[in-house]
């Protein structure tokens, strides 16, 4: 009878293809969810609880803001959770740094139609996604995480002028 010997320092791949598409495609689904989520928050949560009283007159203005990133929260959860059933390389990295970088997503978008909103999300959304996992396509997780971490600061630095 033969006997099979796992050798636990050869490294294993989770996933031995890179599919952008599929990514681009939870990205986009993501993005479309995270709009939904941030409207129900809003006005289910948020609106209820903090616009009933004057008291809480800057959270109330600020609704749309504190909904959206409610709803990032929930959405890279989520993403995460996909991404894990799917067998997508290194999903953590993906989700918490799309999470960092669309951070206040709902107060960029917040003048806009709801059509051009529902636009935004799901590109950029699709957009991280993508240039997340390909980042995270490196077989080692330091240079991955330095990278992706070089690119959340640039992007939030960017983002804050």
């Amino acid at each position: 009878m033969v006997q099979v010997i796992l050798d636990d320092n050869q490294p294993r791949s989770v996933s031995s293809s890179y599919s952008w598409w599929m990514l681009a495609l939870i990205g986009a689904v993501v993005g479309v969810l995270y709009w939904l989520l941030t409207l129900a928050v809003g006005h289910f949560i948020i609106d209820p609880l903090f616009c009933g009283s004057s008291s809480s007159a800057v959270t109330c203005a600020n609704s749309v803001g504190v909904a959206g990133n409610v709803a990032g929260v929930l959405v890279a959860t989520i993403g995460l959770g996909i991404m894990v059933r799917l067998r997508v390389l290194r999903p953590l990295i993906i989700a918490v740094s799309t999470a960092i970088i669309l951070w206040g997503l709902s107060g960029w978008t917040e003048g806009l139609g709801w059509a051009e909103i529902v636009a935004w999300s799901t590109v950029l959304y699709a957009l991280s996604y993508v240039l997340f996992s390909w980042i995270s396509r490196y077989a080692r997780s330091v240079p991955v995480l330095m990278a992706a971490l070089a690119i959340v600061v640039i992007a939030r630095i960017v983002l804050a002028l």
